[in-house]
């Protein structure tokens, strides 16, 4: 069994080796699918054992950083930040934090959409097609199909994925809803719908924010 001394050791070299390659990568400005230079080579270059890269390599792969393919080596790989995401969520779930204090991440991302949707004049008809009238047929789906379509407004893969997954958090546990309950969210729907389409873009992104630190209250006592 190795020493306390000697893990700290190898750790540590592992640590240096994987900001070697990170800055390789940006340095030779690597693209998505580009390969990095193979073990042997790695190991020559920054002096260590070939364990080691192995080491980092395999925390860079398992980091989303880049991906190993039989027959082709070690490749960047298109970014995915997803899991980096899950894993604050669960964190969070687990030690039970503030749902409020997600919610405003989750308004940010919403109220960012909107700005875009004003800037660049975006076409309202997947919102428009996600509205319902029938609060019977009303569900936390439908209600996540609305968010969604204005979430879609906004043209960057990093803040889809980042979206996404908080967004998603939010619906993983269903929570039972009245009628009453199901009509008034249906029509505060209609109503950001309708400022957005009255170009009243103030006027959505105050009725977005109060509808949904609502439904982070509601969430928050019928769900924990």
């Amino acid at each position: 069994m190795e020493s306390i001394n000697k893990m700290t050791e190898r750790q540590s070299l592992k640590q240096i080796v994987v900001g070697k390659i990170k800055d390789y990568i940006l340095k030779e400005q690597l693209q998505v699918g580009d390969k990095l230079p193979t073990e042997r080579q790695l190991a020559e270059d920054y002096q260590v054992s070939r364990s080691v890269v192995r080491e980092a390599l395999s925390y860079l792969e398992n980091t989303g950083v880049t991906e190993s393919i039989q027959g082709r080596g070690t490749l960047v790989k298109a970014q995915d930040i997803r899991p980096l995401i899950e894993g604050f969520l669960f964190s969070f779930q687990v030690s039970q934090g503030n749902l409020k204090d997600l919610m405003m991440l989750r308004l940010t991302f919403e109220l960012a959409a909107i700005d875009v949707i004003e800037r660049e004049q975006s076409s309202l008809e997947g919102i428009a097609n996600a509205l319902v009238d029938d609060a019977t047929l009303f569900d936390s789906k439908v209600d996540q199909a609305f968010h969604a379509q204005l979430l879609m407004a906004v043209d960057s893969e990093l803040f889809k994925q980042m979206s996404a997954v908080v967004h998603a958090y939010f619906y993983r546990t269903p929570i039972e809803t009245s009628i009453e309950q199901n009509e008034m969210v249906i029509q505060e729907h209609r109503e950001i719908y309708r400022a957005l389409r009255d170009k009243n873009y103030d006027q959505a992104k105050a009725l977005l924010t109060e509808h949904l630190m609502k439904g982070a209250a509601y969430y928050d006592k019928n769900c924990f």
